[in-house]
């Protein structure tokens, strides 16, 4: 696997060092956050090859990808269990606050809600394994390296998924255009997995039968709908908004 950009090759190297086989630098990049890279790859004993031709392209790099002249080949990305997801609110001692996606395909969108759960302290995300984007060098250069700070599920089965989380006392809110429900209306201080589904056709119907509460973001009759990423932000904003608000 391969990761690019400054960020998300430092964050490689500061969470899963282990992980990194070798690290391509390209002379001109030589600055800045990049020393730190070196320092880190030295630390570990992490190969570093030095490029000085502006030309060279280094191997499995997208073509029109922007490497900030970075790039790290990785082990396969290390997907957590949802114990290890547990663990991560039982650690910190807080309200679970978990993400679960339902067949969200575009990277970007994907990268977006890593860095969105990160920033907005949520515990964990869940992804299926079948028809949905995995995390590749794409989601983690838009999640900005993010993808390497939050414990990242891949399950066979959702709705499995979202049962082992409900055993344990959470409760799960579906993010849904079908419902009269106003999500700022609702309470968000308890255990919570927010749902949100795919791009086009939003949750499936089996998975909204899962679900404890349904609620939808309220927009200007001038926007049909808002992306995925947008709205698990306003969504994971609004569950700290009113958690802090409650302390």
């Amino acid at each position: 696997m391969v990761v690019w950009g400054i960020n998300p090759v430092l964050e490689a190297l500061e969470e899963n060092p282990e992980g990194i086989e070798r690290i391509i630098i390209f002379k001109k990049a030589l600055s800045g956050k990049v020393y730190r890279i070196l320092e880190l790859a030295k630390k570990h004993e992490i190969q570093v090859k030095i490029v000085d031709d502006p030309n060279f392209h280094p191997p499995k790099v997208p073509p029109q990808a922007n490497t900030q002249g970075v790039v790290a080949y990785i082990s396969e990305f290390q997907y957590a269990s949802l114990e290890e997801i547990e663990m991560s609110w039982t650690l910190s001692h807080e309200t679970p606050l978990v993400l679960a996606l339902d067949g969200v395909s575009d990277p970007q969108n994907l990268g977006s809600i890593i860095r969105s759960a990160v920033a907005l302290f949520a515990h964990g995300i869940v992804i299926p394994k079948h028809r949905a984007c995995e995390v590749t060098g794409t989601v983690i250069k838009a999640s900005s390296g993010a993808a390497f700070k939050i414990p990242i599920a891949k399950v066979t089965n959702l709705k499995h998924a979202l049962s082992y989380f409900k055993k344990l006392g959470v409760y799960v809110l579906g993010l849904t255009h079908k419902t009269e429900t106003n999500i700022f209306d609702l309470g968000l201080c308890l255990p919570l997995i927010i749902l949100a589904g795919s791009e086009g056709s939003g949750i499936r119907p089996s998975l909204l039968k899962e679900c404890d509460f349904l609620a939808k973001i309220p927009i200007s009759p001038r926007m049909e709908s808002l992306n995925v990423a947008q709205a698990v932000a306003i969504a994971l904003y609004e569950v700290q908004r009113q958690r802090r608000f409650a302390k």
